[in-house]
């Protein structure tokens, strides 16, 4: 028992800031369309119920925005992974907190992916697809491009060396 590694052992490798930056800017662009929705209701439709309350739904909406933005940057923190020889580790969670292990002699196969947001971040994703399932069991945002496909590789070579044994 001595020789099992502790989770605090393992050396864990964070997020691009630039991740940070993508959130940051996915939650202007999703309030932005709400206060515009909004705006549209209250002075171009003349919703009955917008032109009272229009003040105080735009009052949540400001308070909604900050509390996202502050989750935002506190919950970057704890998102880390750590690639090691026979599994890959991701944890992540501000209230809820999960850590998420793949063994790679379970995977099926991994993809790299980019959005247009991500693109504009020079940000990739990996996903890590493990047998029984049609959505990926493991996502990982927040990564420079290059760095998600050198362990997309990893990934591949490992499984390959699992079955070929």
């Amino acid at each position: 028992m001595d020789r099992i590694p502790t989770i605090a052992t393992i050396e864990y490798s964070s997020l691009e800031s630039a991740l940070l930056k993508a959130d940051l800017l996915w939650t202007v662009l999703f309030y932005g369309v709400i206060f515009i929705v909004t705006l549209l209701l209250r002075y171009v439709f003349t919703v009955d119920f917008m032109l009272i309350a229009s003040i105080e739904i735009w009052v949540v909406m400001v308070v909604l925005f900050i509390v996202t933005v502050v989750f935002n940057i506190y919950a970057h923190r704890k998102k880390m992974y750590a690639i090691r020889q026979r599994d890959i580790i991701y944890n992540s969670g501000l209230f809820w907190q999960s850590s998420i292990v793949i063994p790679y002699n379970r995977v099926q196969h991994c993809e790299v992916s980019q959005g247009p947001i991500d693109r504009l971040f020079n940000l990739a994703e990996i996903k890590i697809y493990t047998a029984g399932g049609s959505s990926s069991d493991l996502s990982i945002g927040g990564l420079l491009p290059e760095n998600a496909q050198r362990i997309k590789d990893f990934i591949v070579q490992k499984t390959a060396a699992d079955e070929e044994e």
